[in-house]
């Protein structure tokens, strides 16, 4: 019985293919047939000489010659012992070989049956045609036979297709059953919802506002309420997830958020048993594990703070029986918990080769850096001091810019909540704006100082001033837009502003590019010029943080983030969300310039003048007429 399992297990699914096996089979036991009659005829043909050896002698027994003598005797009896041995020798090779063919032409046949019952119908005209096939039919009878074989093959394969459509439509037909009952079970919760909105709007726990669409959205709500809709499976919405994911330690801890999510999720899976079908259960689930997901992602420094969330985390994933959507969160909390890198690593393109001012071309030269491995610098390099105007205007502006990237990148987009950037512990709540804020008044203070630092030559002080309005027209290039506000902010500071004998011999190239500046970067009709500068722009870009910075102080100012019955007012909390992730987006794309250490250390070292020396400074360059 095993041996026939073993035989079936290896039969072909296809049934042309099994034909042919058949018929394969049906040649082989026929010419197995052959060589058995050639070994029959063989073993007569060896037993020949042994007759031809026999017949003398018993010829020779039979006359009635003179009597043998002893020796002629036992010469006899040893051929007569001889001859029965090689007719003994001869019928059991006889009978090996027959039992041999025996077992083989057995062997065949079994295999031929196993074949044969491969299917019903098919199966049995298959064993029907070879057991004729054996039969050494007529040619005409066997090309009849094969068309019955062949025209049933045809049936069977009809059959097959037959039954494959009505399986796939019966599958169709379960999706589509599933899927109506689903959507009947949400159609059942979304009346729910809508009825529990128009309690809750009755009770003052929700306000609702309508937007152009006519789609209603949360203008004010409790906390509980805000987070009963992040968690509706029939109401995902990515922006009000992002947002509220962004905004809600303004107005709860992450403590109480955790607990109201492990408290929605138990409310959620009392419905489990009227919800039997896992298709049922999947939109919900789905929506907690997005909602932790990116919660994990985006904000880890929450459970940084409070290792306890981790535990929360974890019990909350023991309840979740989808293994699918247990192991996305799994796979985030592990990554997080053992530091590893999420950020994908960009390949990048091979940057622009660096201008190299000359007083540091020979220790850029190639010689000098063969020979400096692991050194930082020649003796004596120490005190190259670099010039502005030995510097290439674009090579200074992607310095500058690499430097301002750096602290670009670092803000976080909670330090914009709640003007932490304006609040007496800014360093704590606002560490990265607060050093973009120092970074960009250092600066400004620097770009006025280059210009202020030349007093007895004119000519040399504008051709400063034209070297910086040239920086501005690079950073502009470049898309930084904060370096060309910084720019800006120099040229327009009351110790520059008021040389008007320098500036009347600055070139008129140099000017035009000034008042290309002045209109893009104005801060006319709030800034439309630049806002629209930077949404045309490709990145990379560094934005003006300052134009984010003025929305949301009159978002703030002008909106409370409680509304009358101690609701939170979302709908502000969503528009300041909309302003910070639009920041946040530029930081996804990082510049790819080669690092000139000396000009960068130019800058950051550079030592400025104070708000009074700059201004004492200007009257030395340009004394007051009279």
């Amino acid at each position: 019985m095993n041996k026939d399992q073993e035989v079936m297990d290896e039969l072909p699914n296809d049934v042309a293919e099994l034909r042919l096996n058949c018929s394969n089979l049906a040649v082989q036991n026929e010419e197995l047939v052959i060589k058995c009659q050639q070994l029959m005829k063989q073993l007569e043909n060896q037993r020949k000489p042994v007759q031809e050896i026999i017949s003398p002698a018993k010829q020779y027994e039979n006359s009635k010659g003179p009597p043998f003598s002893d020796k002629q005797a036992a010469t006899i009896a040893y051929l007569r012992a001889r001859v029965n041995m090689l007719e003994i020798g001869i019928k059991e090779r006889e009978s090996f070989h027959r039992k041999n063919l025996t077992d083989m032409a057995k062997q065949h046949s079994e295999q031929i049956q196993s074949i044969l019952k491969r299917s019903y119908e098919t199966e049995r005209a298959f064993q029907d045609a070879c057991a004729r096939a054996t039969e050494y039919p007529s040619e005409g009878e066997g090309e009849e036979k094969f068309k019955e074989l062949d025209d049933r093959c045809k049936l069977s394969e009809k059959l097959k297709a037959l039954v494959e459509k009505e399986n796939s439509d019966l599958r169709a037909d379960v999706y589509k059953l599933r899927g109506a009952l689903q959507e009947e079970v949400l159609k059942k919760l979304e009346e729910k919802r809508i009825s529990r909105d128009e309690k809750d709007e009755s009770e003052g726990l929700i306000i609702f506002i309508e937007t152009d669409g006519s789609e209603k959205r949360i203008k004010g709500a409790t906390p509980d309420k805000l987070i009963e809709r992040l968690l509706d499976p029939l109401s995902f919405d990515n922006k009000y997830l992002q947002a509220f994911m962004l905004t809600f330690p303004s107005f709860i801890s992450s403590r109480g958020l955790m607990d109201l999510i492990a408290m929605k999720h138990r409310e959620f899976m009392a419905l489990k048993s009227k919800m039997e079908d896992k298709g049922y259960q999947t939109p919900i689930i789905l929506r907690f594990v997005n909602a932790i997901k990116t919660w994990l992602e985006g904000y880890w420094s929450d459970f940084q703070d409070d290792p306890s969330l981790v535990g929360d985390i974890n019990a909350l994933l023991d309840t979740i029986k989808d293994e699918k959507l247990n192991s996305i969160v799994k796979s985030v909390l592990t990554r997080k918990l053992t530091n590893e890198d999420q950020t994908h690593q960009v390949v990048k393109a091979t940057p622009p080769k660096a201008i190299i001012p000359k007083p540091l071309h020979k220790r850029y030269s190639p010689d000098a850096q063969t020979s400096q491995v692991g050194v930082k610098q020649k003796v004596g390099d120490a005190d190259i001091k670099l010039s502005i105007l030995d510097i290439d205007p674009l090579e200074l502006a992607r310095q500058l810019t690499l430097i301002e990237a750096e602290l670009f990148v670092n803000i976080k987009p909670r330090e914009f909540l709640d003007m932490a950037w304006m609040k007496d512990n800014k360093d704590v709540k606002s560490p990265n704006i607060t050093k973009m804020v120092q970074w960009s008044n250092h600066c400004i203070q620097w770009i006025a100082s280059e210009i202020l630092s030349v007093k007895d030559n004119m000519k040399l002080r504008a051709q400063v001033f034209e070297r910086i309005i040239s920086l501005g027209h690079q950073l502009e290039k470049l898309n930084n837009f904060n370096g060309v506000r910084e720019v800006l902010a120099a040229i327009e500071s009351s110790a520059i502003y008021r040389l008007k004998k320098t500036k009347g011999i600055i070139g008129t190239k140099f000017m035009k590019q000034l008042d290309d500046l002045l209109r893009v970067a104005s801060s006319e009709h709030n800034y439309k010029n630049l806002r629209a500068r930077v949404h045309s722009a490709n990145p990379p870009i560094i934005p003006f943080p300052g134009v984010y910075q003025s929305d949301l102080v009159f978002l703030s100012t002008c909106n409370k983030n409680i509304l009358d019955g101690g609701l939170v007012n979302f709908h502000k909390f969503q528009k300041e969300a909309g302003y910070i992730l639009e920041f946040q987006t530029y930081q996804k794309t990082p510049y790819n310039f080669e690092v000139v250490a000396e000009i960068q250390d130019m800058i950051k070292n550079y030592k400025v003048f104070s708000e009074e020396e700059a201004y004492s400074n200007s009257l030395i360059c340009e004394p007051r007429a009279g």
